[in-house]
């Protein structure tokens, strides 16, 4: 919780139609919202980056514009960024665990031993070539 915060804000937008928004159970016009209400709202949080971050995620998934307050979605699109990052990193993080716990099949290790034994036997076969050379 920020500075001057007691609980985190909860909003409730609800009915949005391309002309009116449902906030709160309250019934306001869609630019009042997005021009007025969320730059207010934003400012109420002052600096506080996870205050503003509730707010603007709350009007971008009711669909509502973000212009009115470029900083606070640039802040909002950057924990989305880093929300992505930590997904990804997790993912890959998760496949490497998974392949290094991973247990051959029986076909694999067959497949390697066949390998493993075709390559000791090119080198036994070169080395018995270099000593038929000497002689």
């Amino acid at each position: 919780m920020g500075k001057g915060d007691t609980y985190p804000m909860k909003i409730n937008i609800n009915a949005v139609t391309p002309n009116t928004v449902d906030i709160h159970g309250q019934t306001v016009t869609r630019e009042y919202a997005e021009r007025v209400l969320l730059p207010l709202l934003v400012a109420s949080k002052g600096e506080n980056h996870s205050g503003i971050i509730q707010v603007v995620q709350a009007f971008a998934e009711a669909d509502l514009s973000l212009e009115a307050v470029p900083h606070a979605s640039r802040i909002y699109q950057g924990h989305l960024y880093q929300q992505s990052q930590e997904k990804a990193r997790l993912a890959a993080e998760a496949a490497a665990n998974a392949e290094r716990c991973r247990e051959p099949s029986a076909q694999e290790l067959a497949e390697y031993h066949a390998e493993k034994e075709r390559r000791a036997a090119a080198i036994r076969a070169h080395g018995a070539a270099i000593r038929a050379a000497r002689g």
